[in-house]
């Protein structure tokens, strides 16, 4: 089924690179002296549908490699920091809010990050102005919020976006939030959505702190 999944993927970016390689060719042919405008829209369109690609190799390349998971103790709070760093260039504000300065837990930094990441770019492709990353401690738990102000997620998607494969969004193979369910159950955590509104999205991760 993935293998399947990963096929009707790859096909779709394959279609419009090779139409524009396809009018590029016959422009170059018959002279055109629109060449220059068709030669930039045509580049334009074959490095996007590449990016396309290789988000879908990266999702099916992390869907294979995470039984690979290997719990070592983290800091959380600072890998937190070094994430949110990564979208000091976009027109959305993403900052963090605690109150620790250090917290060590069982998890996997890079499987913790790419996870971040997803959801943070999440809240982004919803159009939210502002993200906010909050991290409290429980009892038992290590409790890490995401909340956006974005347009939310409908009522009629809620309950499948944890399934592999679903996604509403044109690129990717909707494998982010469900490689986030599956490397939380392994860490012994959970995920899920909080709230959700036309105003905004909150998302709840719990990691075990024991």
């Amino acid at each position: 089924e993935m293998a399947k999944q990963v096929a009707h993927e790859i096909k779709n970016p394959l279609t419009p690179m090779k139409l524009a390689v396809q009018h590029l060719i016959s422009a170059y042919k018959d002279k055109s002296n629109k060449f220059d405008e068709i030669f930039n829209k045509v580049t334009s369109t074959v490095i996007t549908q590449i990016e396309n690609l290789t988000n879908i190799a990266s999702e099916f390349s992390t869907f294979a490699k995470m039984p690979t998971i290997k719990l070592v103790e983290v800091e959380l709070i600072s890998i937190i920091h070094e994430t949110v760093d990564l979208f000091i260039e976009e027109n959305c504000k993403v900052e963090v809010s605690t109150e620790i300065n250090e917290i060590k837990v069982k998890s996997d930094k890079e499987q913790f990050q790419r996870m971040m990441i997803n959801l943070i770019r999440n809240s982004i492709q919803a159009e939210a102005s502002q993200i906010i990353v909050s991290v409290k401690l429980l009892l038992d738990a290590v409790e890490i919020s995401v909340r956006d102000d974005g347009h939310g997620i409908s009522k009629e998607i809620l309950s499948r976006i944890f399934e592999e494969n679903y996604t509403t969004k044109k690129e990717g193979m909707g494998l982010g939030l469900s490689l986030a369910r599956r490397f939380l159950d392994v860490t012994g955590g959970i995920i899920l959505v909080n709230e959700t509104s036309s105003s905004g999205t909150e998302i709840i991760i719990k990691i075990p702190n024991n």
